[in-house]
């Protein structure tokens, strides 16, 4: 009878090591990369590339976004495991334990795909210092002499683009070749600056774009598939841009303004006209904006000399944006983006005007 109970039991115990396993693993990553920056710059590039490449890999086959799935089904989802449990509890302890224990294993793995796969990237060295920029005073003038040369190359990329009636660009492409386009600037990329390991990958259309657009949010990637989630509702210059945003938090580049800078320097360096478009008129606009706060008379001069294409382009853009400008939904998802960004270390949603100063330290340097 002892070596039978004893036989019981350790299975049970079981049944809690596992999934706490996990957790502790998880945890034991991130916390060496929240300790040891030279770790998180190692752990990222490397075994985090390959948590993020085998997500991606396999939930590539689905044409549509797993993750909307799971979150769209997560009522029924949460009744399935409610009924288990209530059902497990009637049976006996054992039963129940099975059942949370189930649920306990999801969490740890959702969780150690977090901390193992994506979190690291939020304590790496920055982006300034992989790319050897110097820092860079930020005045009214260094704005304004960044914002032209921007406004040069953007001025240029305007003339390839097709526009149509209402002044908005049209992109030449699907989501499936879009992907495919951005897959090879990324190749590009890595051989320019070898601080990522690139992967071929898909970005995902997400069915309540529309539905999404009143919360701001033009993408998400989704540390727990793998996906890079695409609001195809936007104008078709933003969703590249996104696409590609998303497309650098999958290659390991978490902080949001890094992201972005990330995507303008792979998009940019594309010989693919409507990606250097895209990627030169969402720059613009980040230092637009900046320079109109610091200076508006300078703005005002760097604001006359922009092609007419890229102003109707602005224009038909904050139409379409004027019924969504002030949503309930919007102030609720800033909100709680705010805080998962300040929870990892960035400057809440206001790291995403740091662009700015990527900006200015890589054009004022020459390149």
């Amino acid at each position: 009878m002892m070596n039978s109970k004893k036989g019981r039991i350790a299975p049970v115990s079981a049944l809690i090591f596992v999934p706490l396993g996990i957790f502790l693993a998880g945890s034991a990553v991130l916390l060496f990369s929240t300790l040891f920056v030279p770790f998180a710059d190692f752990w990222n590039i490397t075994a985090g590339t390959f948590i993020r490449f085998i997500l991606a890999a396999v939930f590539s086959f689905l044409p549509f976004s797993f993750m909307e799935l799971l979150l769209l089904s997560s009522p029924a989802i949460a009744a399935v495991f409610v009924r288990s449990a209530v059902r497990g509890a009637k049976k006996g302890k054992r039963e129940l334990l099975k059942v949370i224990s189930v649920i306990l294993t999801i969490a740890a793995v959702v969780w150690l795909f977090f901390s193992a796969g994506f979190a690291p990237g939020y304590r790496t060295s920055t982006l300034e210092k992989k790319l050897s920029l110097p820092k860079a005073e930020i005045t009214a003038e260094t704005l304004y002499e960044t914002t032209l040369l921007v406004i040069e190359e953007l001025n240029e990329a305007a003339e390839t683009v097709t526009f149509v009636k209402d002044g908005a660009s049209v992109s030449p492409y699907g989501i499936k070749e879009l992907s495919q386009k951005l897959s090879i600037s990324y190749d590009s990329f890595e051989k320019d600056y070898g601080i990522i390991n690139n992967f071929h990958s898909d970005v995902k259309p997400l069915v309540i774009s529309p539905l999404m657009t009143y919360t701001h949010l033009s993408g998400i990637y989704s540390f727990f598939t793998g996906e890079a989630n695409v609001n195809t509702n936007y104008p078709d210059f933003v969703v590249a841009f996104t696409a590609a945003h998303e497309m650098a938090h999958q290659r390991g580049i978490a902080r949001e303004e890094e992201a972005n800078f990330t995507a303008f320097l792979a998009m940019r360096a594309s010989s693919d006209n409507y990606l250097r478009y895209s990627a030169l008129l969402n720059l613009y606009e980040y230092l637009s904006d900046s320079l109109y706060s610091t200076d508006p008379e300078l703005w005002q001069m760097q604001n006359s000399l922009l092609s007419p294409l890229a102003k109707s382009e602005l224009r038909a853009y904050s139409l379409f944006f004027d019924k969504y400008r002030d949503t309930t939904a919007s102030k609720v998802a800033d909100s709680l983006n705010d805080a998962y960004l300040e929870s990892q270390g960035n400057q809440g949603t206001v790291s995403y005007g740091l662009v700015t100063h990527l900006a200015v330290a890589y054009y004022m340097n020459g390149k």
